[in-house]
């Protein structure tokens, strides 16, 4: 069973959120630079899969468009 873009990104940002709420929590510096980090890329990507999306369903449609042409 696939996700869907919107269920990806919710899952991105429940993670990010999870890994803010762990550096806020962590009593080691590297271990709270750590998950502030992982929560930023894990945010990061949740913004980008809308794009991605948008990007390949543009190649399949381009790539559909020159086959059809080419026969």
């Amino acid at each position: 069973m696939s996700m869907t873009d919107e269920q990806l990104a919710e899952m991105h940002k429940l993670l990010a959120d999870y890994h803010r709420r762990l550096a806020r929590e962590a009593a080691i510096d590297v271990t709270q630079q750590y998950h502030a980090d992982l929560a930023q890329r894990l945010a990061d990507e949740a913004a980008l899969i809308p794009r991605r999306t948008a990007i390949v369903q543009r190649l399949h449609e381009r790539e559909r468009q020159e086959r059809d042409n080419g026969e």
